[in-house]
């Protein structure tokens, strides 16, 4: 597996690990459609032939992605975790 593809499956599956907290949150299951399509990428990364632009492109939009939803949780009473 390549440098690249590495980093591609890394920006996925960070948004992937959203979504317990998405469904939980005011998102709900908007995303439902979205997520599975992300799966879905994700099992082909390692057959996908990809360029450092494609990657770093793909990479910043998932930081702003992550921005945007800090953001939007601002405004929401954040949900205390009890750790065990």
């Amino acid at each position: 597996m390549s440098t690249l593809q590495i980093r591609l499956k890394n920006c996925i599956q960070t948004i992937l690990d959203l979504e317990p907290d998405m469904r939980a949150g005011i998102w709900g299951r908007h995303f439902d459609e979205e997520l599975s399509t992300l799966k879905d990428y994700l099992q082909r990364v390692d057959r996908m032939n990809l360029a450092e632009d494609d990657v770093q492109r793909l990479e910043n939009a998932t930081a702003s992605f992550l921005a945007e939803l800090r953001l939007s949780r601002r405004g929401q009473p954040q949900q205390k975790r009890l750790l065990q």
